[in-house]
């Protein structure tokens, strides 16, 4: 039960990414959110510690490469996430929306802020404003609204996660 509770993960993964890419690339925005991040946020939360780094890690190193961004940054960041999430899980009260929402957009902000350096050391950056508009605040919001939104949706089955 235990495997198949991982692939299903693994699986759901899978779909937010090629989701995600096909949202990202085909539909021209400014912004997009950023499913998967909200996804390993959520997973890390409620199963152990090693499953989280481990799904992370491989997810993250997946989203590069069907993505086409710079191979590793993702998993690296994925995997400092998850292991955040799941060293503290234990001392918060993560079963309450609004701090699961406070951690997304907390991470979120930092992530973002990640990205931006990283594109601007290998990519041709934009003007600065305009990043630093998206990057600390359009990016993180949006995160957290959806985040939000998918915990009231989905907080049954998080929470069974955990019990399993």
């Amino acid at each position: 039960m235990i495997r198949l509770k991982k692939i299903i993960l693994f699986a759901i993964g899978m779909v937010i990414i090629f989701l995600e890419t096909f949202f990202t690339n085909f539909i021209n925005s400014y912004f997009s959110v950023n499913f998967l991040l909200i996804y390993i946020i959520f997973i890390s939360f409620y199963i152990d510690k090693k499953s989280a780094l481990i799904l992370g890690g491989i997810i993250g190193l997946m989203s590069d490469m069907v993505s086409g961004g710079v191979v590793g940054i993702t998993p690296l960041l994925f995997l400092a996430t998850s292991y955040f999430i799941s060293s503290i899980e234990k001392s918060i009260f993560k079963d309450k929306r609004n701090i699961v929402c406070f951690f997304v957009l907390l991470i979120s902000i930092v992530f973002s802020i990640l990205e931006v350096a990283v594109s601007a050391i290998f990519f041709n950056p934009n003007a600065l404003l305009s990043i630093a508009l998206k990057a600390l605040v359009l990016l993180p919001v949006a995160n957290t609204v959806v985040a939000f939104l998918a915990y009231t949706i989905f907080e049954d089955k998080l929470i069974k996660l955990r019990e399993e």
